[in-house]
């Protein structure tokens, strides 16, 4: 199950996180300074308080529209997700919280993760499908292929670029594009190769996760 919150402390800390955080192309600090260009680190807390107070009805009705469009769709998501995994991952508890911030941070041992407000609805959904994707991915690889995963993060390095790449070819498979309504696209340019290998990867193994899984990381590290 899918449910959305809100959060106006866990932004507190995420903006510390990403103030100064790039990864694989991508600068978060930058996306927090275009959207918020007078936040600094010595006013982000009130700042936060402030933003959220000015704007908490806005904040609300994107936290209902999307609540919304998740519980006329996560029958069908979760239904695709058994028809990859082999697997029902719908009793699990998916966590999304709105953000002010465009980061979309995934938080995996509390199957939480956020998902920027000003996106548009689709935009919203996408971000749901994704991160709680990411989740049912790593319970999968703890469940079925633990050896192959440890000592791996799912947060960095070889095992979350693996993730990243996953996400890309199964959330533009048929059943997941109905829900989506457009094309998943990966976020971090720095993956562009990788991606291509992993495809080939995919159709050798028939869309076997675990074969998936071992030949990818043979491939990324």
């Amino acid at each position: 199950m899918i449910k959305i919150f809100c959060d106006k402390n866990l932004d507190k800390e995420v903006y510390l996180d990403f103030a100064d955080f790039s990864i694989a192309g991508v600068d978060f600090g930058l996306k927090i300074k275009k959207a918020h260009p007078d936040i600094t680190k010595e006013n982000y807390e009130s700042y936060i308080d402030n933003f959220y107070q000015e704007n908490q009805e806005s904040i609300k009705q994107s936290a209902r529209e999307l609540q919304e469009k998740i519980d006329v769709t996560q029958d069908a998501f979760f239904e695709a997700v058994r028809n990859v995994f082999k697997k029902d991952y719908s009793k699990s508890d998916f966590k999304g919280v709105l953000s002010i911030f465009d980061c979309n941070p995934r938080y995996p041992e509390k199957n939480l993760f956020q998902i920027y407000y000003r996106r548009d609805l689709l935009g919203k959904m996408e971000v749901v499908c994704h991160e709680a994707m990411h989740f049912i991915f790593f319970q999968f690889c703890s469940e079925q292929c633990g050896d192959l995963i440890k000592g791996y993060d799912p947060n960095g390095g070889v095992y979350w670029r693996l993730s990243e790449i996953f996400n890309v070819i199964i959330l533009n498979q048929p059943a997941f594009r109905n829900i989506l309504e457009r094309e998943e696209q990966l976020f971090y340019p720095d993956l562009q190769d990788a991606l291509e290998a992993a495809k080939e990867i995919w159709i050798a193994g028939d869309g076997d996760v675990e074969y998936f899984v071992e030949n990818m990381l043979k491939h990324l590290i």
